[in-house]
Formats: structure tokens, C-alpha cells, sequence
């Protein structure tokens, strides 16, 4: 990031705000939950996911590093906390039930939990193959590029064109997973690098209640067309010739519309030292709530004589544990230090390979 660039505070905004929507929709699960309504054909959480890849785009294209650095220094945090969690479930499972959920490993093997129709035994760990492949495609092909609205259009037509074939064979997880489903978000952080953050205006409340109004209105049109349960897309009820693509275009404009509202929003809104801890918990939290969710629900739920309220109080549990789990492991380990290392011991043998 240059470095005239001081600290934007919708960046951690956005990862914050992304990070308990996901969290809401892996608790909440129903479909027809008015959580799941506000968005459809996707299912809410997803607007999370796009908000990561928007400030991944945006923050690529005001890089400043080595880009090959800058690959490093983002993919390795996850693949040394993501594997050494993966290596603990494996043995935790294995005596707990036999299991040592090898499909856990998948998306550290280049990214290639992406071409398999189903999620790993971990799910949100998904991300992390399709994070790999964004940072690729950046470093092989966009890094240096000033992104403009050919580049959006021509990310738009690729992104809608493959999804629609990928879904066409039935293969919803894969088009979910692969990179062009999220290629034009990623696309608009870069078109949109030049914007920072803003003081606050009452400006923002306009946004805000325009917003509202989106969601308003795209959950009434939503519920007009009939859209049924299916995941990870919700697939259209009527079986017209032109419903795969129709629901592709709605799919990214949904991705679009939401994330470029909250944008807006976010960079006209002040930070706050709580959102900063919730938004630096981000990388860890990814990787270990789903597990922490499905050991303990059930014990969780228990505790109360309403479903709804003890989900909602399992919302904020799990969204404050983690974080604080993640707090925890990053006050513990310094990985910029370990990542600083182990760029160093490469570089060495880099260069002595070439000697």
C-alpha cells in the first residue's frame, strides 16, 4: 500500500461486518430465514465472502511490495494456521470418531479443493484455495494494470459465462468456489483503488436508507420469481430455457449492488479500536468456527427454552470467542516475524540454487 495511504478504516469495517455475516449464516442455516431473503439468489453470509475479495482487489492494486512479496506475506498466515488446524482436527477426530478429515488438506494443495463439487470436512476453508487463485491471477496477470471499465466488463461477461456453464452441469460448488464467480468483485476493489476513507457526513444516512431500500426491493422481486432452498446458489423454481443465465446475472449483481453500497458506506464512517480487533481476528476466525459451531451447538441450545433467542445469543458467543481465541494466538505468535524468516531462508536457497 503506498505509503501516503494512512490506515482505512472501512477496510476493517468491511472485514468485520463480513466476517458476522458469515458467522450468522452458518448459525441461522434456513434458507426461508429472513436473514436468507435479503439477498437471494445467494445466501447472505455470501455478501460477506465478496466483501473480503472487494478490499483484496483494493488493496493489490495499491501495492507497493515486491509482487511476488506480496503473494507470500498474504497466503502464508493462512496456509500455517489452516494446516496446523487441519492437522488438529485430523487427530482430535481421529480418536473422537475414526476420521481424520483428509479433505481438510485440499485447499493447501494448490487450491484444488475448487474443482471438487463439495466443500472440505472444514468448510470455510474453501476460501483459502480460492484466495490462492485470486493472488495468482493478480500476480500473473494484473499486478502494475490500472483496471478500467473494459476490464470490468470483460470480467463480467467471463464471470457470468463460466458460472453459467459450470451450473449448466450441475456442478453448483465448483462454480461457487472458482475464481470467476467472484472475479468481477475482485475486479471493482482494483477499478475503485483510489477511493479512501472519507470523514463522515450525513451523506451516509442517504446510503444507508438506499440501501435498505435495496434490499427491500430485491427481496420482494426475489420472492415474485420463486427461488427454492439449494445451495450454495438458490436455484430459480420456474424451469424456463434462460434460467441458469437469468439467475448467473442476478447472482452478480447481488455480489455487486451490496458490496459497492457497503463500500460507500463504510469509507464514510469512523473507525473504532473494537472493530479493528474484530476485523484483525478475521484469518483465524475463517478457519476454526465452523468446527467450535458443530461441537457445540447442540450443548449450546440446550441451555435455552427458545431456539431463536439461543441462536442469536450463539451469534454473538461464537463471533466474540473467536475473535478473542484470535487475539490470543496473535498476541502469542508473531507471524510477520516467522513470515519475515522464512521469506529470507527462501530467498537463500533461491539464490544459492541460481549460484
Amino acid at each position: 500500500m503506498p505509503s501516503n495511504i494512512k490506515h482505512q478504516n472501512f477496510i476493517d469495517l468491511m472485514k468485520a461486518v463480513g466476517m458476522f455475516l458469515i458467522i450468522y449464516g452458518h448459525i441461522v442455516g434456513d434458507p426461508f430465514n429472513l436473514f436468507n431473503q435479503i439477498t437471494q439468489p445467494v445466501h447472505t453470509k455470501q455478501i460477506g465472502v465478496a466483501f473480503f475479495i472487494f478490499i483484496t482487489g483494493w488493496g493489490l492494486a495499491n501495492n507497493t511490495r515486491p509482487a511476488l512479496r506480496a503473494v507470500f506475506n498474504r497466503i502464508f498466515p493462512f496456509y500455517v494456521y489452516g494446516i496446523l488446524f487441519a492437522v488438529f482436527l485430523s487427530v482430535l477426530f481421529y480418536f473422537l470418531k475414526g476420521d481424520t478429515n483428509p479433505s481438510n488438506y485440499m485447499p493447501y494443495v494448490f487450491g484444488v479443493n475448487v474443482f471438487f463439487n463439495y466443500f472440505p470436512a472444514n468448510p470455510t476453508t474453501w476460501y483459502i484455495g480460492t484466495y490462492l487463485h485470486i493472488l495468482l491471477f493478480w500476480y500473473f496477470f494484473m499486478q502494475g494494470k490500472t483496471v478500467g471499465k473494459k476490464h470490468l466488463l470483460m470480467a463480467f461477461i467471463a464471470e457470468n459465462v463460466v458460472r453459467s456453464v459450470i451450473m449448466w452441469w450441475g456442478q453448483d460448488y465448483v462454480a461457487y468456489m472458482l475464481l470467476p464467480n467472484w472475479l468481477t468483485v475482485f475486479m471493482l476493489g482494483m477499478y475503485y483503488h483510489k477511493k479512501q476513507q472519507l470523514p463522515t457526513t450525513p451523506f451516509v444516512l442517504l446510503l444507508i436508507i438506499a440501501w435498505a431500500g435495496v434490499f427491500v426491493f430485491a427481496t420482494i422481486a426475489a420472492n415474485a420469481i420463486g427461488f427454492d432452498d439449494t445451495f450454495p446458489f438458490r436455484s430459480m423454481t420456474s424451469d424456463f430455457a434462460l434460467s441458469i443465465p437469468v439467475e448467473s446475472l442476478l447472482i452478480s449483481a447481488t455480489y455487486i449492488v451490496h458490496t459497492l453500497f457497503f463500500f460507500e458506506i463504510a469509507r464514510r464512517l469512523p473507525g473504532h479500536s473494537v472493530i479493528t480487533f474484530f476485523a484483525r481476528a478475521t484469518l483465524i476466525t475463517v478457519i476454526i468456527h465452523i468446527p467450535i459451531i458443530f461441537e457445540t451447538a447442540q450443548y449450546f441450545y440446550a441451555l435455552f427454552d427458545s431456539m431463536d433467542v439461543a441462536r442469536i445469543v450463539f451469534i454473538f458467543v461464537i463471533f466474540i470467542g473467536t475473535a478473542v481465541i484470535a487475539e490470543t494466538i496473535n498476541r502469542l505468535v508473531d507471524m510477520r516475524a516467522i513470515g519475515n524468516r522464512v521469506w529470507v531462508f527462501v530467498e537463500k536457497v533461491g539464490g544459492a540454487n541460481k549460484t
